[in-house]
């Protein structure tokens, strides 16, 4: 595609389906580098030729009142972003028409919170290109209704202890980095200089919670919608342990500082969210002498026509338990109960996600290091577990329909798995499955054992992992 080129029907009809394309696409976001680079050399040509790209779109397109064609509050947001850079660059009042119009989205029905929605990052970055849309316009209502949400949506944006509702590690980053910014921002305004203030001090509270959420190798634990992204460092007087019911996070570890610690997370509590996964019935990772061993697979996209899209957000995809073809069912929640003692973790979750009982207990032993997994179900006849290796594993003994496996790890370790059920699967990196692959970023993907253990008869399956 040529700038100055794209037709109507390219922008209602796009050659890629794929969201994360079309997201940039309709959302003008290859244009800001671009115009930057015009404006440095003095390009103004190319200048002139980006904002009538911009100006096309919305002549070509313009908004049907839904969220087709470009029209969504995801798109729209970035795409005032856009237009916000090259009105800053150009005062081209030609941009005026087609900002309007996306300003129409983000405070109208689409817009992506309250009240409609749950408070959501969408609906925060939507903000801050409202007040800088109604700064360069000169619009003190645009900057009006985006601050006063921003005031109202704050609190709702963590928990009491600190944690992002979105479910995600890395997208807990993200907001923390978005509200400190909209902080700044509110700062900076007369009217809402204390309130910017007290936003900020919410962010640096949560701000604490990425060294929670940072793995002793020094980069982010894997859990929802998460990059394999470099992470920060904790503070050693915070305890070792953080527990939130809120939003359904255990997080335990043995040191601050030591590289070769043990390091764990559970996932239980209300429905999956945002970028969260299905992992709630005790989803686990656990990462043992500095090494991790079960991972989350991480960030695949949010392509809902792709296989490994749908595959990514069922209970086979993460560290839990389920019945086949598992009904999840909307509403339920699962609680947990914790005993952290000095050289053991005991934890038991129980939910009826699934719409049955089940029951699963999970032992950490910060000594030899170990974990055990404990499942069990109602009159379920037929259930597996499932098991996502680090992708540094090779298995080296064992095979389906065995109780014991052996796994070596570059670092000369050795991973045993022994249980009481029936390995059933072994997949790794098979380009006709999803099964077999963690993802540590959005586009890529590298092979990794995954392991499926069967119950036998239904009866309760405890599996154990230990690192030598």
């Amino acid at each position: 595609m040529t700038v100055g080129e794209i037709t109507g029907r390219m922008w209602r009809q796009p050659p890629v389906k794929d969201p994360a394309w079309l997201l940039n696409f309709q959302g003008l976001r290859w244009i800001p580098p671009l115009a930057r680079r015009a404006a440095a050399d003095g390009q103004f040509h190319s200048l002139t030729a980006l904002i009538r790209q911009a100006v096309g779109f919305h002549l070509a397109n313009p908004d049907p009142g839904d969220n087709s064609a470009g029209w969504d509050e995801g798109t729209a947001l970035r795409r005032l972003q856009t237009e916000n850079c090259l009105y800053a660059l150009t005062h081209a009042a030609a941009l005026i028409p087609g900002m309007t119009s996306d300003v129409a989205v983000l405070t109208g029905k689409r817009y992506a919170g309250p009240p409609r929605l749950p408070v959501h990052n969408h609906g925060l970055m939507a903000n801050i290109h409202l007040i800088n849309a109604g700064k360069v316009l000169n619009r003190p209502e645009w900057i009006t209704l985006a601050a006063d949400r921003l005031v109202s949506e704050a609190p709702q944006a963590f928990s009491a202890k600190g944690i992002s509702f979105e479910q995600s590690s890395s997208y807990h980053h993200v907001n923390v980095a978005l509200w400190d910014s909209a902080g700044r921002i509110l700062a900076d305004l007369p009217a809402y200089a204390a309130q910017g203030l007290q936003i900020r001090t919410l962010a640096r509270k949560a701000a604490r919670i990425q060294g929670y959420l940072t793995e002793p190798d020094g980069k982010l634990v894997q859990v929802g919608d998460s990059d394999l992204a470099e992470g920060h460092q904790g503070h050693p007087e915070d305890p070792k342990v953080l527990r939130d019911d809120e939003t359904g996070w255990v997080i335990g570890r043995t040191s601050w500082t030591d590289p070769q610690a043990v390091y764990y997370t559970v996932r239980y509590g209300p429905d999956r969210r945002a970028h969260g996964q299905e992992d709630r019935a005790g989803g686990v990772t656990w990462t043992a002498a500095g090494t991790r061993v079960l991972v989350g697979l991480g960030h695949y996209g949010y392509n809902a026509q792709d296989p490994g899209g749908n595959y990514h957000h069922t209970p086979t995809s993460q560290n839990v338990a389920a019945p086949p073809d598992p009904q999840i069912r909307k509403g339920r929640t699962s609680t947990i109960d914790t005993d952290f003692g000095k050289t053991e973790h005991r934890l038991t979750v129980c939910d009826n996600v699934y719409g049955m009982l089940h029951d699963r207990r999970i032992r950490v032993d910060q000594r030899l290091p170990g974990l055990a997994v404990t499942d069990a179900f109602g009159d379920v006849p037929v259930w597996s577990q499932n098991w996502h290796l680090d992708p540094a594993w090779k298995l080296v003994a064992g095979k389906v329909g065995d109780a014991n496996l052996t796994f070596r790890h570059p670092s000369g370790r050795t991973l045993t798995v022994s249980t009481s059920g029936r390995v059933s699967g072994i997949w790794i990196g098979d380009p006709s499955r999803p099964y077999g692959w963690v993802f540590p970023a959005l586009g890529k993907r590298t092979p990794a054992y995954q392991l499926s253990v069967e119950s036998r008869d239904g009866a309760p399956v405890a599996t154990r992992f230990r690192v030598t």
